[in-house]
């Protein structure tokens, strides 16, 4: 039997694959046994049927195709009203003599290796997808506030503690660059995330406050860590954030008991320092706390907080050298919605946040003289504008200033507000340096050692002449440089004890950058400082604690020579 455009009927059946002749309208001119069975069904039932009709899923959109450029086609067809492997469908076009389309081959047959592909791929999305939901489930479960960010600092999640406490649902935030919507302390100064991507470090333990969608803050210490992707490269950064009220209501309720405990010292200076602090604690009076840096001025203030009868409102601070002048006078007054580019909401200032509490202006020699003014307004007055505001607002605050400059040569130089002086020193404290109360040296050696302990005991002993080198030395970084020299000396310990070989070089009278602190020309301590920089890769943290002064005074000294 002859079939039309195709020749013998028996070739047709000895085809490989199940087909079927159709002209060139789709209908079914013919179909061999294997296509019967596929599709359960008889040649005659199928013939004339439009081949869509008859397997049950469609080409029609690749007929055109295939008659107009007379060539071949393949397509993946899974028909749902049959049970199996989806089938890989092949349409052939058949040619007359004048090499016109006259009819074409639809032939088909199973495909069970994409069919198991397939089936492969959807048990891992689904095991994937499950994995995903619990991992979500767990994350939501944990109190602490969990979020991450793209390498461009743009939120990519954001849990359900974290919108408990921030009042944005995650919808809200997607995208969002987190500063705008987080927006604690320390976004513009140290954000945790930033350092963490930059340095590629971890980070443990920020202290911040968090702004709340409803107003007002929340204490939390801001833990930050990379993300890495299948490849080990980094692709972005999770915030771990906790919610330190708790510990603070703590603090408030402890404080009529608290005392000078975070001081260690039983030299006569600073137990007339206590006595005094105690006396001014009880006052409402403004404080002024003088001192080098290293000599625990924040501690001081914290103390005089905290045994004041304000202790149950926020103690607030603020760092005035870490922050330019325009973004100083938000922090401190906050602002209101479109004062500046990038001002997309109200936001409360310091002065608001520590309403009936204290805020501490640490720093605040390095003020300029025109923001002085705006804060002598508040000490004298009580009230504040937001920047951008109109509005005048009211605030109780017991202001705590610190600085480790002379206030009087800088009133002198016309550096800062003699009316303003005045204003702060209505009570001034001074915290002596370490090399005027080495007495206590051997005390902080110790408690530092215990501090270290908690982490792994290591150190048992202190050797007689590691102390006695440590009583020598003049400290210029005060309590903060002795911390970090008995931390040097108990990680690169190897006996046991703090032995002198294991104190930092400075301290045996080796020649370090370190020397700038104290001698020198302008040139050589840029030079100096320059070289420590470049040592530790520009990585502040690290040069800081080398030079054995806070992270604040190392820029500060940075600023001053051109360096940032």
């Amino acid at each position: 039997m002859s079939l039309p455009f195709l020749g013998d009927r028996k070739l047709f059946e000895q085809l490989p694959q199940a087909a079927l002749l159709l002209d060139l309208q789709g209908r079914v001119l013919a179909a061999n046994a294997q296509a019967c069975r596929l599709l359960q069904a008889d040649e005659a039932g199928l013939l004339g049927r439009h081949a869509d009709d008859a397997t049950g899923f469609t080409i029609s959109g690749s007929l055109a195709e295939v008659i107009q450029k007379r060539a071949g086609r393949q397509i993946l067809k899974d028909d749902e009203r049959r049970a199996g492997p989806p089938l890989m469908v092949e349409l052939t076009p058949l040619l007359d003599a004048d090499g016109s389309c006259a009819a074409l081959l639809e032939s088909f047959r199973e495909a069970p290796v994409i069919h198991e592909m397939s089936a492969r791929l959807q048990r891992k999305q689904a095991s994937l997808q499950a994995e995903m939901e619990r991992s979500r489930a767990l994350v939501n479960s944990i109190a602490d506030g969990i979020y991450t960010v793209d390498t461009s600092m743009r939120i990519t999640a954001f849990s359900r503690s974290l919108e408990r406490m921030t009042g944005y649902a995650e919808e809200e935030v997607l995208g969002a660059c987190c500063r705008d919507v987080l927006q604690t302390s320390v976004c513009d100064t140290d954000c945790p995330l930033r350092w963490t991507l930059e340095n590629e470090r971890a980070i443990q333990n920020c202290r911040a406050t968090l702004a709340s969608h409803a107003g007002g803050g929340v204490p939390v210490f801001i833990s930050s860590d990379l993300l890495r992707d299948s490849e080990g490269q980094v692709s972005g950064c999770i915030g771990i954030v906790r919610d330190r009220s708790e510990i603070e209501t703590l603090k408030q309720r402890l404080g009529d008991s608290f005392s000078f405990s975070e001081f260690t010292a039983k030299s006569k200076k600073m137990v007339e320092l206590f006595e005094r602090a105690d006396n001014i604690a009880a006052t409402d009076a403004t404080v002024l706390i003088e001192g080098e840096s290293g000599t625990g001025k924040e501690i001081m203030a914290r103390a005089i907080h905290y045994r004041s009868e304000r202790r149950k409102k926020p103690f607030v601070r603020v760092n005035c050298a870490a922050l330019t002048d325009s973004l100083l006078e938000s922090e401190l007054f906050g602002h209101d919605k479109g004062a500046f580019t990038g001002a997309i909401r109200d936001k409360p200032g310091r002065f608001e946040l520590a309403d009936g509490g204290t805020l501490f202006l640490d720093e605040i020699g390095d003020t300029s003289v025109a923001l002085q003014s705006k804060l002598l307004r508040v000490l004298q007055e009580r009230e504040f504008e937001r920047v951008g505001g109109v509005k005048t607002l009211k605030t109780d605050v017991r202001v705590i200033a610190a600085t480790n400059k002379d206030l009087r040569q800088e009133v002198a130089r016309e550096n800062f507000r003699e009316d303003l002086y005045y204003r702060l020193c209505v009570v001034p404290l001074h915290l002596p340096p370490l090399r005027e109360r080495k007495e206590d040296i051997p005390l902080l050696v110790e408690a530092f050692i215990e501090k270290f302990n908690a982490r792994s005991e290591r150190i048992q002993e202190v050797s007689s002449r590691a102390m006695a080198l440590m009583m020598e030395y003049d400290w210029p970084g005060n309590v903060r440089e002795l911390e970090n020299a008995v931390e040097h000396a108990y990680v690169t310990s190897t006996s046991g004890r703090i032995e002198r070989r294991f104190l930092p070089a400075i301290l045996q009278g080796e020649s370090t950058s370190q020397d700038y602190i104290d001698t020198g020309t302008a040139d050589d301590e840029r030079d100096e400082l320059l070289l420590v920089l470049e040592r530790c890769r520009w990585q502040k943290g690290a040069a800081a604690k080398q030079l054995g002064i806070s992270r604040t005074t190392l820029w500060r000294r940075m600023k001053d020579l051109g360096l940032t």
